[in-house]
């Protein structure tokens, strides 16, 4: 038979297994006392307060520097040789320096040659004038000679005949003049032909002497001391007009409607520990059709690091303004219309928000919240509409916001 209680081992046994299935002591294996009903607690939520604060919301873009306008010096001369140069990659220097000088003696023999065919062409000149003088008289003469034919013959002196060769001889006077004057008219032409060629080649001889055509900084120079220019061979110096560079970035079709001239940026470049204040001077009318991109300039502060060809990161400031805000991971979307779940009273209530500016991992919140009303800081991750929430703030579990 067996025995009608427990061993003190069977006991010990029964109060393991009852932990272990449910946490209940059991007191023996016969009915015993009903188990205690648990009390639900609501979940815990972490919340956060609208804040006031003051947002900056930016837009990166990406691109390379330039200058602002450069200007290119170079010569239409062909196969003059270089004989000296003035300035070089990084020279500062203003309008009108001489940068580089060409060797001029071809040109000098070329003026020399035009200036002995001026001589010539005035010594001709000359020598027209004094023909048309001689003519002049010429024809002076034959008209005397005519009016005393034209008396004798009305006295009945002289003949038919000697009016008739007085008459041919005003007429040969006259042509003679008329031909005088056309030569000196030729060759006073000549004359303007050969200034002109003058006036060529001391135009000429000045281009031999290549001059910066405004302030700036020299960017390239490819001329060689010693080389051989040709025309169409391409500039010999590339000049930054005023040494001033932009920021060339190209920006999505979606963001340019927001960016407006003078608009402040900051522009950072590798190798620089402070980035390079700056401002947008101008945006592109014309969007490329195949990338879908449009070109802006953000002009830069004068920086000595600046080099054409960086590469750069700008950040433009859209917007700068105070307002109320809540984190990102707070807001919630339905069919692109943006709300949160705020908490009233350990109850969440969803509310629909319009949105302001956005800066880095907070959000202004237009309208539909207030300042210090609190909200799930990760909305629609575990509550609905209308649950019952626990409120856990920062405070409380000892967090730091960001």
């Amino acid at each position: 038979m067996f025995a009608t209680s427990r061993s003190p081992s069977v006991a010990l046994l029964a109060s393991a297994f009852a932990i272990l299935i449910g946490g209940v002591p059991v007191q023996s294996f016969a009915a015993g006392p009903a188990v205690a009903a648990v009390k639900q607690v609501p979940p815990s939520i972490r919340v956060v307060a609208a804040e006031r604060r003051e947002l900056v919301e930016t837009l990166s873009v990406n691109g390379t520097i330039v200058a602002r306008e450069e200007a290119a010096v170079g010569t239409d001369l062909n196969g003059l040789t270089v004989l000296a140069l003035n300035a070089d990659e990084g020279d500062v220097v203003k309008k009108g320096d001489v940068l580089a000088v060409l060797d001029r003696s071809m040109l000098d023999t070329e003026l020399a040659q035009i200036e002995a065919s001026r001589l010539q062409a005035e010594a001709n000149i000359e020598q027209m004038r004094a023909q048309i003088g001689d003519a002049e008289v010429g024809v002076r003469q034959a008209q005397e000679q005519l009016a005393r034919a034209d008396a004798l013959q009305k006295k009945g002196i002289a003949t038919d005949a000697q009016r008739d060769n007085a008459v041919n001889a005003l007429d040969s006077a006259r042509a003679k003049l008329d031909s005088a004057k056309k030569a000196l008219a030729a060759s006073e032409a000549q004359l303007g032909v050969i200034d002109a060629q003058k006036q060529n080649v001391l135009v000429q001889i000045g281009k031999t002497e290549l001059r910066a055509p405004a302030d700036g900084l020299i960017l390239s120079r490819d001329a060689t001391l010693g080389g051989v220019v040709m025309a169409g061979s391409g500039p010999l110096f590339r000049i930054a007009i005023d040494g001033t560079f932009e920021l060339a970035a190209d920006v999505a079709e979606t963001a340019l409607p927001r960016l407006r001239t003078d608009m402040p940026a900051q522009v950072e470049m590798p190798g620089l520990s402070e980035p390079i204040p700056g401002s947008i001077r101008r945006i592109s009318p014309e969007v490329d059709q195949a990338s879908r991109l449009g070109t802006i300039r953000i002009r830069l502060q004068p920086n000595d690091a600046a080099r054409v060809g960086n590469f750069a990161k700008g950040e433009i400031e859209l917007v700068r303004r105070e307002g109320v805000t809540v984190p990102v991971s707070a807001i919630m979307y339905r069919e692109d219309e943006p709300f949160l779940q705020s908490v009233e009273d350990g109850t969440v209530r969803t509310r629909p928000v319009t949105l302001g500016a956005r800066d880095g991992q907070r959000v202004e919140i237009a309208s539909g919240l207030s300042e210090g009303e609190e909200v799930v800081s990760r909305a629609g991750t575990f509550v609905a509409d209308g649950d019952k929430v626990t409120p856990v703030r920062a405070e409380t579990t000892g967090a730091i916001e960001r």
